[in-house]
């Protein structure tokens, strides 16, 4: 009788490749959300704790409605993690199903061809037979093979047993793991409905504060009004000083390139690779302040509270209660001033590209001094009126303003 090795070699081999099999590249992505999802987490607790220390003073402001609007922002990003862990999840459930149905088919197939190479043996392989297939060598040596044969069968049967027993023993421990995702994905559902809630009385809160703004909108015109004034006044500096900055350079390069010497070919090299590094660095440069979060964003956007009113920002607003600042990458610093409005100001340039930093209290570096990445350049101004502590950042390629968002890391 011959027997059907076809299903046998098939499910070995699937058997080999089980952990690439259930190894799905989404796996990946699930460790990599789920770290995500904890980093979300961290920061809204670190608003939450802002807003706290902020509501026990009984000091509510527009900087309060902006982080209610970084929280609720945090919020609604958690939630769309949580889906997509969800839907990680459900693809790496329907893949298991379908992996294990087809081994649970195969290992019947298996399971069968055994049943009749047990019988075939039983019927055709007994200990007569045996005796009488060695004893019917024509010579020793044909005996000796013929033993071996024998041995060989015996152990082929074996280890098919074995295999049966670890390819089902393999399919149950990854049934129990897919049955513990279905339960992960119950846990996130409840998860989700439960943020969705909280979202809802940030929301609610928001609309409260919004409501109590608004009854003193005449003040906030004010206040938005002496704030733009400020900003063009910050603005008109960090331009004026970028340009000259700007002017310098080139003067200089000029300057070196006419005597043609080495040192000038060597300073031109240098703020073409500081330049690029600061580009190949784009979306990873640190933070300046540690434990804060976005208040304010880049560019033109709608005033929270007033309607029809706009907000201009050349940077972004970053709040914390850490007062330690520092250089988002390395450079030189080339300049610093004071504003009554905006403190202290500080620019570092990095090659064509400048770092500049707002709302300092102190400066703890000089002028021409090299600083590197993460380097404590001052510490951040913290208003008495309502004991905010918060720092500005803006990014400029040559005159050009950037969005900072774009260029630090997404978690602080």
């Amino acid at each position: 009788m011959a027997i059907k090795l076809n299903n046998i070699i098939l499910l070995f081999a699937t058997f080999l490749l089980l952990p690439n099999l259930f190894a799905s590249p989404k796996d990946n992505d699930k460790v990599s959300l789920q770290k995500k999802y904890k980093n979300i987490l961290s920061d809204i607790k670190g608003i939450e704790n802002l807003i706290e220390e902020t509501e026990s003073k009984k000091n509510q402001n527009l900087n309060q409605l902006q982080s209610l609007n970084a929280k609720i922002g945090s919020r609604l990003t958690l939630i769309g993690n949580i889906n997509e862990q969800i839907g990680v999840l459900e693809e790496n459930i329907q893949q298991k199903k379908i992996i294990t149905k087809s081994m649970e088919k195969d290992i019947e197939a298996l399971k069968d061809d055994y049943a009749k190479m047990i019988y075939h043996s039983y019927k055709n392989l007994n200990t007569t037979s045996l005796i009488s297939f060695l004893l019917s060598s024509e010579t020793f040596n044909q005996a000796i093979r013929r033993m071996n044969y024998l041995k060989s069968y015996a152990k082929y049967r074996q280890n098919q047993a074995l295999l049966i027993r670890e390819t089902i023993s393999g399919i149950k421990s990854k049934v129990e793991k897919l049955e513990a995702e279905k339960a992960e994905k119950e846990r996130l559902l409840l998860e989700e409905e439960h943020q969705k809630e909280v979202l809802e009385t940030e929301k609610l809160q928001k609309d409260n504060l919004v409501t109590r703004l608004k009854g003193d909108s005449k003040k906030l015109k004010s206040q938005i009004k002496q704030k733009n004034k400020s900003a063009l006044a910050l603005n008109n500096q960090i331009q004026k000083i970028i340009q000259e900055e700007i002017l310098a350079a080139e003067a200089k390069a000029k300057k070196q390139a006419e005597k043609g010497t080495a040192a000038g070919d060597a300073y031109v090299s240098k703020e073409i690779k500081l330049s690029k590094d600061f580009v190949n660095n784009k979306g990873k440069l640190p933070w300046p302040i540690l434990k804060g979060h976005i208040i304010e964003k880049f560019g033109t956007h709608p005033h929270p509270s007033l309607p029809k009113v706009t907000i201009n920002n050349n940077g972004v607003d970053i709040r914390s209660n850490e007062k330690d600042v520092k250089s988002v990458f390395e450079g030189v610093i080339v300049n610093s001033f004071y504003l009554p409005t905006t403190q202290n100001t500080l620019i570092i340039k990095h090659g064509e590209y400048f770092s500049v930093y707002s709302n300092l209290e102190s400066i703890s570096v000089n002028l021409g001094d090299k600083v590197k990445t993460g380097q404590k350049i001052g510490e951040a101004y913290t208003s008495a009126e309502d004991n905010i502590t918060k720092v500005h950042l803006e990014i400029w390629k040559s005159t050009s303003k950037l969005n900072p968002e774009s260029w630090i890391t997404s978690t602080n």
